[in-house]
């Protein structure tokens, strides 16, 4: 017999702005992720990547949503489970991905900004 692997779905994304209103909240990017495990269960996660005004990822948050009552829904970012969802949002969406470059390639200018070279290379 075969072992069966988790698959991942992205299954919807918004994109929350506050281009629109008055209010000084920084805009936001949700995603809902479904996952099927190895068993078969499938569970469903929330995503919220929450931006600064310069457009760069400030804060990242995962949920597991649930009917149920429970206190440890919040999935740690570093956690095994958190890296992959992250590692799979990141690879599955574009703005993400395209955010977290420019951010690294950012970071790589301002960390030594005499030396006029990129680093990363």
């Amino acid at each position: 017999m075969i072992a069966q692997e988790a698959k991942f779905e992205l299954l919807k994304y918004r994109i929350h702005s506050n281009q629109m209103k008055n209010d000084s909240d920084n805009p936001f990017t949700e995603y809902l992720v479904k996952l099927v495990d190895a068993d078969g269960v499938i569970v469903h996660y929330n995503i919220t990547d929450y931006y600064n005004k310069s457009e760069e990822i400030i804060d990242t948050r995962i949920w597991k949503l649930s009917d149920k009552i429970l206190d440890d829904l919040q999935v740690k970012n570093d956690s095994r489970l958190g890296k992959k969802i992250l590692t799979f949002v990141t690879n599955e969406h574009f703005y993400r991905g395209d955010v977290l470059e420019s951010m690294y390639v950012k970071e790589q200018y301002e960390n030594d900004p005499d030396d006029g070279s990129y680093k990363g290379r």
